[in-house]
């Protein structure tokens, strides 16, 4: 009866159920109101089931006990086995009692698991944030990301979502894995230190690993892991659509969605995967529009290009504790162009143009 009401009842032990009630029927009582009383607390409110499962008990006890009348009349050859059915009824009773006990706590466990707070932090253009988590891992969130994490995380792991960028230092659980998932992709570590850069309107994603060892897994690719050792960054396309899998010959003409590249030996403040944590922009080669991204989040600014060319632009240097005008002005050093500020929007145009 204790594994019917939980649902873990073979056919087998159905059937050895069904033929125990027909040669029994006084129990069929008990399997009534255990019956009744499972389905009435499937119905109420999480919030009073403990109490009226107390009074239900009690109501199953009284009802067993005045069960009695209709009782089969055996005779001595069936003695022995009539008191072998009573005292496997008795366990049984224990069973069913002990089976809706743990169905009721399971219930309420269930419902308190989907009450699980889950905390939002949205870090502003301009501004950066840190956070410690319930399991101490420290966090320090980039400006324009949004970052949640369970008040309390569960049994079995430890989740959190990202968008934007963020720089982790995960406490070590062998036990339960720690994951960071994104729009494209999945970070998985027991304990490392590593970066997340994953803005929605950036070209790239990219895992940056400092110490220790991760995992990651393409959201369109899950069977796909790529491991990543320290000093070594992961860089995905935005808009993937599957691995690049063709063969030397056409490689040149396939897209190149994700790539792993090895970090140069210098200090964590010297990369410029990792800069942000000092208030610092670092750019080698890169593209105007893509500095320019990271110029707006630092300096809480709206950047508009009049020209696409000017975006294409290759440019390198370090910003650091500049204001944003002489930020720019650094940047003319080895790209011509000029600027006009209005407010919080920066309009752009090569010498020579005009700037609406």
């Amino acid at each position: 009866m204790a594994k019917r009401v939980g649902k873990t009842a073979t056919e087998k032990e159905l059937k050895e159920l069904e033929i125990f009630l027909d040669r029994f029927p006084e129990y069929k009582k008990m399997q009534k109101v255990t019956d009744a009383l499972t389905t009435d607390l499937k119905q109420q409110d999480p919030a009073v089931k403990q109490k009226d499962f107390s009074e239900g008990i009690e109501e199953l006890w009284y009802k067993i006990k005045n069960s009695g009348e209709g009782q089969v009349v055996f005779e001595k050859r069936n003695v022995r086995s009539l008191i072998y059915w009573r005292v496997a009824a008795a366990i049984l009773l224990m069973l069913t009692i002990s089976g809706i006990f743990f169905y009721t706590n399971r219930q309420l466990a269930d419902n308190q698991l989907t009450k699980v707070i889950i905390r939002h932090v949205y870090v502003p253009y301009g501004k950066t944030a840190g956070i410690i988590l319930p399991d101490g891992t420290k966090v320090k969130l980039n400006s324009g990301s949004t970052f949640s994490y369970p008040e309390t995380f569960s049994k079995t792991t430890r989740e959190v979502d990202l968008e934007g960028e963020g720089f982790f230092e995960v406490t070590k659980n062998a036990k339960k894995p720690f994951l960071v998932h994104t729009n494209t992709l999945t970070v998985k570590v027991l304990g490392t230190v590593f970066n997340v850069k994953a803005y929605r309107n950036d070209k790239n994603i990219e895992t940056t690993l400092l110490t220790g060892r991760v995992q990651v897994e393409l959201k369109d690719k899950p069977e796909k892991s790529i491991i990543l050792l320290p000093n070594e960054k992961l860089i995905v396309d935005n808009n993937i659509s599957g691995i690049l899998n063709a063969s030397a010959a056409n490689a040149r003409e396939a897209k190149i969605e994700y790539q792993v590249t090895a970090l140069p030996r210098v200090s964590a403040k010297g990369i410029k995967e990792t800069a942000w944590l000092y208030n610092r922009i670092v750019f080698t080669n890169q593209s105007f529009e893509e500095v320019a991204k990271q110029i707006e989040r630092k300096y809480n600014v709206q950047i508009t290009f009049e020209e696409q060319s000017l975006k294409n632009e290759q440019i390198s240097g370090v910003l650091e504790n500049e204001s944003l005008e002489q930020a720019l002005e650094i940047i003319k050093m080895t790209t011509p162009f000029k600027f006009r500020i209005d407010g919080r929007a920066i309009y752009l145009a090569h010498i020579g143009n005009a700037i609406n």
